[in-house]
């Protein structure tokens, strides 16, 4: 049996072979170079010299140098376009203002205008209803062949007096002014018509209807027309194929004045788009 003290003994042996294997595996070193290798605090750096800092204060005002001058530049732009744009703005105000009272002279222009024309056209429908009126007192004779040094006034009456011999005796008080109509051109075989203006319409219009069924101006190739005007005469003109067709059918047609009628209706002539 060992005694306490030599198992005190391989106590401390055993202690001290585990400390020597502890420091073999971890460390390839001595003691001494484990002192050795450990680092040391970095002493400090050495403050900046004062030359570098006089070089950093002049590149910062080098810097702001060139922030002012940018800032100059930039307000002065600013400014010169807000004078700028200010101009403009004046000057379109003034356009604007300019052609605001143009448009209100041409409003009142248009406004005279359409004033002006509805007058005219009261004055252009006035003026053929007194040329249609005046005209009523005229029939125009056809047909009668022109002579050198003929006295149209005594023909048209000996025509007149023969077509209407009711009224024989008052008859050639009741013509007024007789003469050719337009210029005789040469060569013209065709006879000018003839006005005869009477001075009663009572007269004129029993002339007009004696000369309807009159077998004096057949036989003689005499006819009286009514003096239209030229409107009149066009409008006629567009109204007769209708008229004409009518009667081929056995239709009541017939003229009063420039108006035409079928079967007591009034009708209107068709115009080409050219002439609308």
């Amino acid at each position: 049996m060992k005694s306490a003290a030599d198992k005190r003994k391989e106590k401390e042996m055993s202690r001290a072979s585990r400390v020597s294997e502890n420091v073999n595996l971890h460390s390839y070193s001595s003691p001494g170079d484990i002192l050795l290798s450990t680092p040391f605090p970095e002493s400090p750096g050495k403050p900046p010299s004062k030359k570098g800092k006089a070089e950093d204060d002049a590149v910062i005002s080098t810097l702001s140098q060139l922030i002012n001058y940018r800032s100059d530049a930039l307000e002065k732009m600013v400014g010169d376009n807000a004078l700028k744009i200010e101009g403009l703005k004046k000057t379109v105000d003034f356009v604007c203002a300019e052609l605001n009272d143009i448009k209100g002279k041409v409003g009142h222009v248009e406004t005279r205008l359409n004033a002006e024309e509805k007058k005219m056209e009261i004055c252009e429908t006035r003026i053929a209803d007194l040329e249609r009126y005046s005209r009523r007192w005229n029939l125009r004779l056809h047909g009668v062949p022109e002579k050198e040094n003929e006295n149209t006034r005594s023909e048209s009456i000996r025509i007149c007096l023969a077509t209407f011999p009711e009224e024989s005796k008052s008859l050639p008080d009741k013509i007024d002014t007789v003469h050719r109509i337009g210029k005789r051109l040469p060569n013209m075989s065709k006879p000018r018509a003839i006005i005869i203006q009477f001075s009663s319409r009572v007269m004129r219009d029993g002339v007009w209807r004696a000369a309807k069924s009159s077998e004096f101006l057949r036989a003689n190739g005499f006819r009286f027309t009514e003096d239209l005007t030229t409107y009149d005469r066009e409008r006629r003109r567009l109204l007769w194929p209708a008229v004409e067709k009518a009667r081929k059918e056995g239709k009541r047609a017939h003229f009063v004045g420039h108006r035409a009628f079928i079967e007591g209706s009034e009708i209107n002539p068709i115009i080409p788009l050219c002439c609308q």
